[in-house]
């Protein structure tokens, strides 16, 4: 840790003594209420004060997290893929599908075609191209838009519908194949049925890896490209199109098989180490970056009479980062609970006004590090900090989550969080960041009075 102080006052504000004030709102509004730029730190004190800096070098280190949300995504996973360092992926796909748009199936209808069309929004394969082989299946549980689904989930499933064995290429962008099998049982349960019954009508299927894929195929379901269409024709030869689309009830299940690797034997929520030069984030094997705020938080609690002005987060990433996650959260690690992120569940039900927005607030804060503006009173907004991308580095501010840190810890007597956990924003992205040791620094400005 490197410590400098200067002098400066550039904005006026009566320093609040936080051992005698609770008005957290108040202290968080004051904080927020003066801007800052690369050269210039703002303070809030009337008279004389000492703005100082100081700079901590965060270790970090990997976790094994093996079951996260795979159900808050626009995409699905599908098919097989073997890292030789990191081991075996299977990937299944369990959604739903309901009416769209176009005809109704009447009963002077028959089935002519049926074409399937799924965007591919990334791919892993050895090689430029590779056979990918899957079967579509009915499921025989059922899927429910309120349930939170995590990436262990397995689901139980019926019958098979029909099989897709296609050659994917590396450049191809949609997959395209006939759906006459779905067809026939589709036109089974929908032909006879009202209008308004058709218009409601829902089926849930499974993709599922067959016997020798090559593949790993990741679709995104809300792409205009994705769509299934049923063409039907009535007795004069006339053509019909009824389009059925995926719903937003969908997840995917994620089997990761490291019996082969040096990870043999590793369990959910383990630290390792598996290289000296980087840490990964790897969401699709389960392997995260660890970030080690001991130090900063013990000098936080050992402060007094302080604001906090700005807190800078920075985490570079290696050159071999060719494809790095665009966007990652920060989860709080409990060493006993590990993390929980199941509070983004709710936050649409809050802003519903359906649930009681003070303990989902206080929840989602324990469990990560929330957005600047959820901080800040009157914005009606929580939402959890998201990160993004820039020059192979993520650059955040955190100050307001650290500041709250702070309050909970001395008025309330909450233990502060010790560990954060890197965690990508979309759980099924393909990316991967190879953070780079010894790059990991917060950066705390802050004014303490005389």
């Amino acid at each position: 840790m490197k410590i400098s102080r200067n002098l400066i006052t550039n904005c006026t504000m009566s320093l609040l003594d936080k051992r005698k004030s609770v008005i957290i709102g108040l202290i968080l509004v004051l904080i927020s209420s003066c801007d800052q730029d690369e050269k210039t730190i703002n303070v809030n004190l009337k008279g004389v004060t000492n703005t100082s800096y100081a700079e901590f070098t965060i270790p970090t280190s990997e976790i094994f997290i093996d079951s996260l949300r795979t159900d808050d995504s626009d995409y699905i996973l599908v098919g097989d893929y073997e890292d030789p360092l990191l081991g075996l992926l299977s990937a299944e796909a369990y959604f739903e599908i309901q009416y769209d748009s176009g005809a109704i199936i009447a009963d002077t209808l028959s089935l002519d075609s049926v074409v399937f069309n799924l965007k591919i929004q990334d791919q892993l394969m050895e090689n430029n191209s590779a056979f990918f082989n899957m079967d579509l299946l009915l499921l025989r549980d059922s899927l429910f838009s309120e349930a939170v689904y995590l990436a262990a989930k397995k689901l139980m499933v019926d019958k098979a519908i029909q099989n897709v064995a296609k050659t994917v290429l590396k450049s191809d962008s949609v997959l395209t194949f006939s759906g006459m099998d779905l067809g026939y049982y589709l036109y089974g349960k929908l032909k006879g049925l009202e209008q308004s019954d058709q218009y409601g009508f829902r089926s849930e299927f499974a993709f599922l890896p067959a016997a020798e894929n090559e593949a790993l195929l990741s679709f995104n379901l809300a792409s205009e490209d994705t769509k299934i269409l049923i063409y039907s024709k009535d007795p004069n030869d006339s053509l019909f199109v009824t389009q059925l689309r995926f719903n937003g009830i969908h997840f995917t299940q994620l089997g990761r098989d490291k019996s082969n690797t040096d990870l043999a034997g590793v369990s959910n929520l383990d630290s390792l180490q598996l290289a000296d030069e980087y840490s990964i984030i790897n969401p699709l094997q389960g392997l995260f970056t660890m970030l080690d705020f001991s130090e900063v938080m013990l000098f936080l609690n050992q402060l007094d009479n302080f604001i906090l002005n700005s807190v800078e987060l920075e985490v570079g990433l290696t050159a071999a980062s060719i494809d790095p996650i665009l966007d990652v959260n920060f989860y709080t690690f409990n060493a006993h609970g590990g993390i929980d992120g199941n509070v983004f569940a709710s936050l649409n039900l809050v802003t519903q006004g359906n649930l009681d927005y003070v303990s989902t607030f206080n929840q989602a804060a324990n469990d990560f590090i929330l957005s600047e503006e959820s901080f800040i009173a009157g914005a009606g907004a929580l939402s959890p900090l998201v990160s993004k991308i820039s020059e192979l580095n993520y650059n955040p501010i955190i100050t307001l989550a650290l500041e709250d840190q702070y309050i909970r810890k001395t008025f309330y007597g909450e233990d502060p969080f010790e560990k954060l956990v890197m965690i990508s924003d979309d759980r099924l992205t393909l990316n991967q960041s190879l953070v780079k040791k010894g790059s990991v620094t917060v950066k705390i400005y802050y004014t303490q009075s005389k």
